[in-house]
């Protein structure tokens, strides 16, 4: 209760509404953010994929922390199969987005949210907040909603679900959890 408490007390201190996410098979978001490179990526930067596996990092965040590891094998392991990895942060500068992407040799496509409206649009409450857009003829969709995995500590987890459900895409198959619950540090959004 106390954590929740705390949750609450410092999410309404940054904004008066929260972020909802989409309906799960709605239309995604579109954006145009720019990477640490400069360049600016949008969805229609990946024409190629059959899917995108969209993330929201931060840097200082101690949950986020323990999962960039596993985003970059995400990104090492599904961009061959067409789903790359975007990870959004809507929190750090771009100069230290720039410094932690080098020092922790991230090999996904790492984009500044500056005006935080496409993390807001996406409905990320915390880090890790991660959604799998799949492509249609008419765009992308929405295909799943939640958290990577079942626990922050690596060594303990039990369902992978950004992976059974890209199993279940690339199969052709129903995908049977389409939404969890993230859990990480709130994302201070500015009022």
């Amino acid at each position: 209760m106390k954590t929740f408490l705390i949750f609450v007390l410092s999410f309404s201190f940054f904004t008066s509404e929260a972020p909802t996410a989409p309906a799960i098979n709605s239309k995604a978001i579109t954006f145009e953010l720019k990477n640490i490179n400069g360049e600016t990526i949008s969805l229609n930067s990946f024409k190629d994929s059959k899917g995108i596996i969209l993330t929201f990092l931060t840097n200082n965040c101690p949950i986020a922390k323990m999962y960039q590891n596993r985003v970059k094998a995400l990104q090492e392991k599904y961009t061959k199969l067409g789903f790359p990895v975007v990870a959004i942060d809507p929190a750090d500068s771009m100069e230290d987005m720039k410094k932690v992407a080098s020092e922790k040799g991230f090999n996904f496509y790492y984009l500044h949210d500056a005006d935080q409206k496409t993390s807001f649009s996406y409905g990320a409450i915390v880090n890790t907040h991660t959604c799998i857009l799949t492509k249609e003829k008419e765009g992308y969709k929405i295909a799943y909603i939640g958290a990577i995995d079942d626990n922050r500590d690596e060594s303990k987890i039990t369902e992978k679900y950004i992976e059974t459900a890209i199993a279940s895409i690339l199969a052709k198959e129903e995908i049977k959890v389409t939404t969890t619950t993230a859990k990480g540090c709130v994302i201070s959004y500015r009022k």
